[in-house]
């Protein structure tokens, strides 16, 4: 795999918004909170960068997933790289790319962006029939 390499046209202001299961929200918690687990992913982690893309064309295939938004800037303060990665469904879509194997986050940075994550949308699960 070529070594990837930080896009500096995406900006330091620039937010990026994260899909979030409902599984991996604390809905007993008041306000709900997002698990540090919703940011540990095997291979970078999936975003879409704000600016090129709409709350509605993120979720349209994801109507049941919350969305949280993070700062580019602040996420490369913590080590992280930021690099477009778009795909059919998702044009803007990005990852963000931690110092583990394949991309993964460290927990201290899964647990700084959680922390850091402003909820834009929560959406709580459907009730089973």
């Amino acid at each position: 795999m070529p070594e990837r390499q930080d896009d500096p046209t995406i900006g330091k202001s620039e937010r990026l918004w994260r899909r979030i299961h409902p599984f991996q929200i604390n809905w007993n918690a008041n306000p709900p909170i997002v698990s540090t687990g919703a940011f540990n992913t095997s291979d970078g982690l999936s975003v879409s960068i704000a600016s090129e893309t709409t709350l509605e064309a993120l979720t349209q295939s994801h109507p049941e997933d919350s969305v949280v938004e993070f700062e580019v800037g602040f996420a490369r303060s913590l080590g992280c790289l930021i690099f477009r990665d778009p795909t059919e469904e998702d044009p803007a879509h990005a990852l963000v790319w931690g110092p583990k194997s394949r991309g993964r986050l460290s927990k201290t940075q899964m647990d700084s962006l959680r922390n850091a994550a402003t909820v834009l949308i929560y959406r709580r699960p459907q009730a089973e029939n």
